[in-house]
């Protein structure tokens, strides 16, 4: 194939109708479909994390690994809120499709990146300036704060990027388009090892030259995710005309994505404590802490994108009034989750200190990170039940029930746990005995709002039938 044909080819393929209709078909088959694109966009973004911290402890030191493995709660704390709006963004414009709602959906889609863009620009003097005021409030080591407010700092001066990314992926979601997010992704993240490399090898910078490739990387994905909406046929296809605040659309989104990025910020707040907790233990503890986070993170990632894949699912059928097609998926997600789960943790387990002895040679470094492995990825599985649970509720409309349960459940119990214990039983390992406990408390108080509403939806469903 000649360069021509090929670029008409590419062309063709942005131009292409991306939407799609959950609410027929047979369900398992296109959750499968739907689903593994986004395990490997989660996969990846983790996979090019990782590459950060390798190429940190290959070309630089433990103590790089240790300044950026220490940023990812407070990064997390900082963006989730935002980020959270996304998932409002994907239930509305999912509803809006399964009632064929077109206009909704282009206010959704236009409003959307005005929301991102705003939002981003926010986001950068908060990170800028707050940067080392929130390192030190964590209690970060002395011997790394300097690297990782610099850090910090440069990555949130390319936040615009990341935000919009997230939330032109989240309407290629809703669309039911998830090959598409993940093609582009990947040739960001290419580009992000390329510049990771380059950027310590060639330039001399060290965490800031991961930063600025993390950035670069971001943005060419958000790039190519908007090109895509402005060339795509169909309901799904950017119109500049719609860009601006309609009263509506902006309300349904903060009542469904605000809590959503509340409950995101409050987990992501509860690990800015348990990262606090850990700082305490000495730069060893933080820099196994950081490694065994790198592998675990593949395990939840993997079950998160079930649990997105659900949402896209439960809103569309919801929105078309097919409540029994929102039994089963539920019921395929625990299973595709739980499996995932289960046998993800028990890999992430085995090969945890193979995985870290070749990057850190320091043995004490490599018990560390399987202490926290052991504890936290082994029972994987039980937050990914918890999580379907969750958004279940978010894409039926009840984001704030979810939020309050998962508040008191997953977060409020975990801090209590940290502090009380680690002040009694001054212990590495009694930190990461709070993960499993809390998500089997906050899954059982989640299944039990939920099953009343289920309940009425099936009475919905039979007077239908």
């Amino acid at each position: 194939m000649n360069s021509r044909a090929r670029r008409i080819k590419i062309r063709g393929y942005m131009k292409g109708r991306i939407e799609k209709d959950f609410t027929q078909g047979p369900i398992f088959k296109q959750m499968i479909i739907f689903a593994l694109p986004l395990i490997f966009i989660n996969i990846l973004q983790i996979l090019f994390n990782t590459a950060d911290v390798i190429v940190l402890g290959i070309l630089v030191d433990d103590t790089a690994v240790a300044a950026v493995g220490s940023t990812g709660s407070l990064i997390n704390l900082i963006t989730s809120l935002f980020i959270g709006l996304s998932v409002g963004v994907n239930v509305l414009a999912s509803k809006y499709l399964g009632e064929h709602n077109e206009e909704g959906v282009r206010k959704t889609i236009g409003m959307s990146i005005i929301l991102s863009l705003i939002f981003g620009v926010a986001l950068i003097f908060i990170g800028w300036f707050g940067a080392e005021f929130f390192l030190k409030l964590m209690k970060s080591d002395p011997a790394v704060i300097g690297l990782s407010t610099k850090y910090v700092q440069v990555y949130f001066l390319g936040i615009p990027l990341v935000i919009l990314y997230n939330f032109l992926s989240s309407i290629m979601r809703a669309a039911g388009d998830s090959k598409r997010p993940l093609i582009y992704l990947l040739i960001g993240g290419v580009v992000n090892v390329v510049l990771n490399v380059f950027f310590i090898t060639v330039v001399g910078l060290k965490v800031e030259g991961v930063a600025i490739a993390t950035v670069v990387s971001q943005g060419i994905s958000a790039l190519l995710c908007l090109i895509q909406l402005l060339k795509a046929k169909g309901v799904v296809k950017l119109k500049f005309k719609y860009c601006r605040f309609y009263k509506k659309e902006l309300l349904e989104i903060i009542k469904i994505g605000v809590p959503s990025g509340i409950q995101s910020s409050l987990f992501s707040l509860s690990n800015v404590f348990i990262q606090k907790t850990i700082n305490l233990c000495g730069q060893t503890a933080m820099s196994g802490s950081a490694y065994g986070v790198q592998i675990e993170a593949y395990v939840y990632v993997a079950m998160n994108a079930v649990s997105v894949a659900i949402m896209s699912f439960i809103s569309q059928n919801y929105g078309a009034k097919k409540f029994d097609r929102i039994f089963k998926t539920i019921a395929y997600g625990l299973i595709i989750t739980s499996t995932l789960g289960l046998a993800l943790g028990g890999i992430g387990t085995i090969l945890c200190k193979p995985i870290v002895s070749a990057i850190s040679s320091d043995p004490e470094v490599v018990n560390y990170a399987f202490s926290r492995i052991l504890l936290v990825c082994l029972p994987y599985f039980l937050c990914g039940v918890m999580e379907i649970f969750s958004y279940t509720m978010r894409a039926l409309g009840k984001s704030t029930t979810s939020m309050i349960i998962c508040l008191l459940g997953s977060c409020v119990l975990r801090i209590v746990w940290v502090n009380v214990m680690f002040a009694v039983i001054p212990s590495y390992t009694l930190i990461f005995v709070s993960y499993p406990a809390t998500w089997i408390i906050t899954a059982a108080a989640l299944c039990l709002v939920l099953m009343p509403m289920l309940k009425k939806l099936k009475i919905q469903a039979n007077s239908q039938n």
